[in-house]
């Protein structure tokens, strides 16, 4: 399993893992690693779960194949950032008392559905409806500014194209994990965590972004009310400033500073 690394860091200084959603891939972290303490040696996986992927990796738990990824690292990290998908995959290996070495982790924008929501077909119909919405969302923020100047209808096909490449598979291996956020052990959790959620996330309500934080013994929640889903490609430099603040204070760096 490929890692790439974004910054070499300083001797000696804390190794940060990033771990990227569903359809994205490492590359979209660049645009936030510019901004983070170049001290940090900063290592981003490329999971199954990539863009473009044929869903094939689903046989094996999304924990156990960030395992998989984090073992191609060769240490323990001190911390690791990740959004989405990976975010909870991130969730299920904490909660199996791996990664019990680190001294922090980030969620940015995860799953998670509360014990009194029931999973119903209307859940599963407006699950569905969102995933559409942000599988056409994803494509306009990965097109930026490149948006603007291309025809509309070609966008419009792009976008069909892109649910459709997608497709069933890559809901259903959404909503699973949505379904399966509120069984993981959250108590036995340890390590110092950050929940970034945003006011204009389709996919983690305020509401439920609270219920996560509170499940969570040892977090802290950050909620940006402009943020959306993608907060991490359309606002780089003010998500690294939030991500320094906490976890300037959980690892450590080379001058025995923080």
């Amino acid at each position: 399993m490929p890692v790439h690394e974004l910054s070499r860091g300083a001797p000696g200084g804390p190794t940060v893992v990033l771990v990227h959603g569903l359809e994205a891939a490492w590359d979209s972290w660049l645009p936030v690693s510019g901004f983070l303490d170049s001290r940090w040696r900063l290592l981003a996986l490329d999971l199954p779960w990539r863009a473009g992927n044929d869903y094939a990796w689903r046989d094996r738990s999304p924990g156990r194949l960030l395992a998989d990824g984090l073992a191609e690292v060769g240490e323990d990290p001190a911390a690791v950032i990740a959004h989405s998908f990976g975010a909870n995959a991130t969730l299920e290996l904490l909660g199996s008392t791996r990664g019990s070495g680190w001294r922090a982790a980030v969620m940015l924008c995860p799953l998670y559905r509360p014990p009194k929501v029931a999973v119903t077909w209307e859940v599963f119909d407006r699950s569905r409806r969102a995933f559409d919405r942000h599988v056409r969302h994803g494509l306009m923020v990965r097109l930026g500014e490149r948006a603007a100047s291309l025809d509309p209808e070609i966008v419009a096909t792009m976008a069909d194209r892109a649910v459709d490449r997608v497709g069933p598979t890559g809901f259903l291996a959404v909503f699973q994990q949505f379904v399966d956020s509120t069984l993981l052990p959250l108590d036995r959790i340890g390590v110092p965590l950050s929940i970034v959620a945003g006011g204009n996330d389709p996919t983690l309500s305020v509401r439920a972004a609270r219920e996560l934080a509170g499940a969570l013994p040892t977090s802290t929640l950050d909620i940006e009310e402009e943020y959306d889903h993608f907060c991490h490609v359309k606002w780089p430099e003010r998500v690294a400033t939030g991500l320094a603040k906490f976890l300037d204070a959980h690892i450590g760096l080379p001058d025995g500073g923080r």
